[in-house]
């Protein structure tokens, strides 16, 4: 059975994802930005360049992969409308404000908001030793320097909350975001974020500490084709959120 599935941009995330979905046997729309669409277009996909036009087509989940402020403006109408949306952007949940307002557009339209894991690893045990007490929880972002914004300094140029790197750095945090989102929350947890001129890719390093144990855990990923700041583990974390929306076991 063929589903339609929604894609909110056309950026270096749906460029890897869209083939991925299509692959599966989905049927895929995109909403680009008006006025931007034409590259899409010539890729061959289904194009349209507003949120409304986009619902018309009937998908049973959307995938934002387009920036936090994309988030903002689609995520509420999408759930409202009973849609399932997995954000890419999970940063984006710093403001509380927002956070809010699409839990209760998921409530109204009976949908749910899916928080993939992206580019890093063991959530699922994070949030459960969460679950047992206390958690204590420190965060480490490393890339080279083309990742970060330009004017950042060699070395660790960030050390504060998740909610302050998320904010400050929305391009660059929604992994600190998603940990503190299963941990003990965005002000709780600690995070450092390093430029190091020699790193070849992305390294996201964790560790977690609670009456009921510790963990740890530090991943090195190859950063997207065409965007250094994103892992191309994030790709591949969007499309299993996707299948396990309608896969017969879920693991």
């Amino acid at each position: 059975m063929t589903r339609r599935v929604g894609v909110i941009g056309q950026g270096a995330i749906a460029r890897a994802l869209v083939p991925l979905l299509v692959q599966d046997g989905h049927a895929v729309t995109v909403l680009a930005r008006p006025g931007r669409g034409g590259a899409a277009v010539q890729r061959g996909w289904d194009v349209v360049e507003s949120l409304p036009d986009l619902m018309k087509r009937r998908p049973f989940a959307v995938i934002e992969a387009a920036g936090q402020a994309a988030l903002a403006q689609h995520g509420a109408p999408v759930l409202r409308s009973g849609v399932a949306l997995i954000a890419a952007s999970v940063g984006a949940l710093a403001d509380d404000a927002l956070l809010g307002t699409l839990e209760q557009a998921a409530q109204a339209g009976g949908a749910q908001l899916h928080l993939p894991s992206g580019a890093i690893g063991g959530i699922d045990a994070l949030a459960a030793l969460a679950r047992a007490g206390p958690v204590t929880l420190r965060y480490t972002g490393t890339k080279p320097p083309a990742a970060w914004p330009d004017g950042v300094p060699s070395g660790r140029f960030f050390a504060g909350t998740a909610r302050e790197a998320a904010l400050s750095f929305p391009k660059n945090a929604n992994v600190a975001a998603i940990l503190a989102l299963a941990g003990p929350g965005l002000d709780a947890t600690r995070v450092d974020l390093v430029s190091d001129a020699t790193a070849t890719g992305n390294t996201h390093a964790w560790e977690a500490r609670a009456a009921g144990g510790e963990m740890a855990m530090t991943l090195r990923n190859a950063p997207s084709d065409g965007n250094a700041s994103t892992s191309a583990l994030t790709v591949h974390s969007l499309h299993r959120t996707l299948h396990n929306l309608i896969a017969a076991t879920v693991v």
